[in-house]
């Protein structure tokens, strides 16, 4: 299968996205779905043409690599006093999508949980792949494997102990009921539960407010005052109803962005990462919006 697709860059689209750890890279394009459905699929970038071997499921393909999203579509979205600015931000970063998986949502779930407190790319990653190789990438055997092997940090003791509640959980079409259930969960707070809810392809209005985000809209400007979501709001109320969402950075988000709240956060990673934390500001396409 090949598609043409325009202002779109693989790499940057899996670089903050959780389904990276069911992929490998081979060499400067080939990525290779090594974990969960449609494992064995190849996909590699050559200009405006991507080449995907091992599926010829378009809706999958579309969603696994980001393109089913386009972020133009929602800047209409965007209440009118951020307009200007978030359009200039999407013109400069829309080669960036929301790369998701709806069928791998166990070994989401578990990427998000030990993403808490550390370094994705160091841990998050191999943890998830070895865990998924002394299973047999059935997650549902997790608690039989010696979770030593895999390593000693406290989020993998953690996940042990709460994943039978994780299986627990029914799905919801509401949204906003799925997220409370999750947020039941012990160990789990909003940002894991928000990542969840993006990268299984449930809600793009939801923005998994982390460090990186609140870096990232401090310097554009792009709220006034933000604070992290408090899960015990959030266990009570929707962004919609909640007493904090004029001062919490993912209520903000949800008010004034909506449709375009996950893939903001998703930017921040990106550029908090490759630009802000190295200073690399004279690279940086956003300079013209940012206060820094």
């Amino acid at each position: 299968m090949k598609i043409y697709v325009t202002n779109y860059d693989l790499e940057l689209t899996f670089y903050p996205s959780f389904i990276i750890t069911m992929f490998k890279k081979v060499g400067n394009y080939h990525w290779i779905k090594s974990y969960g459905y449609f494992k064995g699929l190849i996909v590699k970038q050559i200009g405006d043409v991507l080449e995907i071997e091992g599926c010829n499921d378009s809706e999958v393909v579309s969603k696994f690599l980001g393109i089913w999203y386009e972020p133009e579509k929602f800047i209409i979205d965007v209440t009118s006093n951020l307009r200007d600015k978030v359009e200039y931000i999407v013109q400069k970063c829309s080669k960036i999508r929301l790369a998701v998986s709806p069928w791998d949502r166990d070994i989401i779930f578990i990427s998000t949980f030990l993403s808490r407190n550390t370094d994705y790319y160091t841990n998050v990653i191999r943890w998830v792949q070895k865990i998924l190789q002394l299973c047999n990438e059935d997650v549902k055997e997790l608690k039989k494997i010696n979770i030593e092997y895999v390593g000693k940090s406290y989020q993998l003791k953690q996940l042990v102990e709460i994943i039978d509640q994780y299986f627990n959980v029914k799905e919801d079409k509401d949204i906003w009921n799925l997220r409370k259930q999750l947020l039941k969960l012990k160990f789990v707070g909003p940002k894991v539960v928000d990542a969840y809810l993006l990268f299984t392809g449930k809600s793009t209005f939801i923005a998994p407010s982390d460090k990186h985000y609140v870096r990232f809209s401090r310097r554009i400007g792009l709220f006034k005052y933000s604070t992290f979501p408090d899960k015990k709001y959030c266990l009570k109320f929707t962004c919609e109803d909640c007493p904090r969402s004029h001062i919490c950075l993912t209520g903000l988000s949800y008010k004034h962005l909506n449709n375009l709240s996950s893939w903001m956060q998703t930017v921040s990673y990106v550029y908090d990462r490759m630009y802000c934390s190295r200073d690399a500001c004279k690279k940086c396409e956003l300079q013209r919006v940012c206060k820094s």
